[in-house]
Parts: C-alpha cells; sequence; structure tokens
C-alpha cells in the first residue's frame, strides 16, 4: 500500500527546498494511501460510532473454525436430546416397527400421523440415532440388525393402542397401494408405495402375518375387565356349592330315614350295598 505513495514522492516535480510544494506531495500521499486502506478492510465500529473497516488480516480461517466448533457442539447437543427422546419413547411402547416413507408425499405421511392413536408416536431420525438409543434400553437390541438399514419412519405403539395402531397402518397401506394402481398404466403393476422394514415385539421379529393378526389383541383395559370376571365366576360357583352340600345333606338323610318304619336302626342297617358292590 506505501509503494504508489513513495512512487508519488519521487516523481513529484516539486524541489525538496520548496517546503510548500513537499507539504503538498505529502498530503496527497497520505490521502490516496488511507484511501487504498479502507477500500481493504472490513466494517468495524468505533467508539464514536463512526463506521471504520477492520483489516481483512483479522478476519481470517481462525474464524471460520471457531463457527465451526459450535456449530459441531450444537449439532452434538441436539443428537444427544434425540436419542434420549427415542430411548424414552422405546421404553413406553410394546411394538415398534419401521415403514419406508420415499414414496409418501408429505400431506399422505401428515394423514398417517394424526391417524395414530394419542399414547403412540411417529419419529423420523437417522438410523445412527436409533442405533445410540437401543443400546440403552433392553428387549429391543434386534432393531439393529434389520431394521436400521434404509429410509425409516418408527411407530411406536403404545400398550393401549396396539389393535389401533395396527389397524391404522393396514387400512394407510392398503389406500397408498389402490392409489398407486389405479395411477399405474394399465397391465403395470405398481410397487407399493410403502412397506414395513421390521417390526419387533419382545426383542422378536414378527412376520407380516403375525403382525396384522395384532388387530385382534385385546386391549389392557380389555385383559381387565376378562380377568376380573374370570376371578368372579369361580368364587360364585364355590360359594353356590358349598350352599348347596348341606341342603343336598339333608335331603338325603330324610330319604334315608324313610326307607324303615324302625326309627331306631341306624343308616348301615337300612341301606345294605347289593351283591355285585359288596
Amino acid at each position: 500500500l506505501l509503494l504508489p505513495f513513495l512512487a508519488r514522492v519521487q516523481s513529484a516535480a516539486v524541489p525538496y527546498r520548496d517546503t510548500a510544494g513537499l507539504i503538498r506531495v505529502l498530503s496527497a500521499g497520505v490521502c490516496s494511501t488511507a484511501s487504498m486502506v479502507l477500500q481493504h478492510s472490513t466494517p468495524m465500529q468505533t467508539e464514536s460510532g463512526l463506521a471504520l473497516q477492520r483489516p481483512k488480516a483479522f478476519s481470517g480461517s481462525r474464524y471460520s473454525r471457531g463457527s465451526l466448533q459450535i456449530t459441531n457442539a450444537i449439532t452434538r447437543q441436539k443428537k444427544e436430546v434425540v436419542v434420549k427422546e427415542l430411548q424414552d419413547k422405546l421404553e413406553n411402547s410394546v411394538i415398534v416397527f419401521g415403514m419406508r416413507f420415499k414414496g409418501i408425499d408429505v400431506p399422505s405421511m401428515q394423514k398417517f400421523r394424526k391417524g395414530v392413536p394419542e399414547k403412540s408416536s411417529v419419529y423420523i431420525c437417522k438410523n445412527s440415532l436409533m442405533r445410540e438409543a437401543v443400546k440403552n434400553v433392553p428387549g429391543w437390541e434386534i432393531i439393529v440388525e434389520k431394521g436400521c438399514q434404509g429410509d425409516n419412519a418408527w411407530v411406536f405403539v403404545h400398550e393401549d393402542d396396539i389393535p389401533d395402531t395396527v389397524k391404522h397402518w393396514h387400512a394407510f397401506s392398503d389406500g397408498l397401494a389402490r392409489e398407486a394402481k389405479a395411477a399405474a398404466p394399465k397391465g403395470v403393476e405398481p410397487a407399493p408405495p410403502t412397506t414395513l422394514s421390521c417390526v419387533v415385539m419382545d426383542n422378536k421379529y414378527l412376520s407380516p402375518a403375525e403382525f396384522k393378526r395384532c388387530e385382534n389383541l385385546p386391549t389392557k383395559k380389555q385383559l381387565q375387565a376378562t380377568i376380573a370376571r374370570l376371578l368372579k365366576q369361580p368364587a360364585t360357583k364355590i360359594a353356590s356349592g358349598i350352599k348347596a352340600v348341606p341342603r343336598k345333606l339333608a335331603y338325603g338323610i330324610k330319604a334315608i330315614s324313610e326307607l324303615d318304619e324302625d326309627q331306631t336302626k341306624i343308616v348301615g342297617d337300612v341301606v345294605k350295598p347289593k351283591a355285585n358292590e359288596a
């Protein structure tokens, strides 16, 4: 930046003994140099409020690396939050299944989310985060083997929502298949818009047929009602049986007493076993 200033001083046709001329040359050179410095700098606010420039030398890669470190820290923190949320969902679920979503448009996916029962949920995340979450929740390790591959929208099924969630999934997938078939050219069998990547229950894979049968599983409330009914029935029958024993015994004694007019005889004398029973 000083080279133009020196060149201007050297090319000046003003003798150094001319003080006024030398001052003019120096002033012009300083102004020119200051202008060039401002053109090669970045804005900076001074204490007086004037907008000056910060030299580019202070905005090097050091600031870029710092910004990247902050971004990575935020991303790492967000991942930890996602993993914790996945772990909570796993702990509160009885069935977890993955569904392919690349062939599903956004409105259809939103429709599926809204149709899932209240205590169950749909969650889309990277497979690496699901692998990390499964490590700390016993009973779901098998998901990693087949489930954490490709695109997955994970459905976490609560124990109270098993039949309704399974029915909702099959109705949703069948509806998409019908729409795809209607839109396909005649004679062309389209690929299903969505399929199941895996279905896990009690750390075991369920086949599509087994998953379909889950539609008929009773809810928790239905099971409680059934158990209560079963427990109540034997008590009623036992009470009826106990109550009937003395009544039947009284009838038997009365019937035996009427077998003979001699009331002084005992039962063994009146009721004699038959020949074939002796």
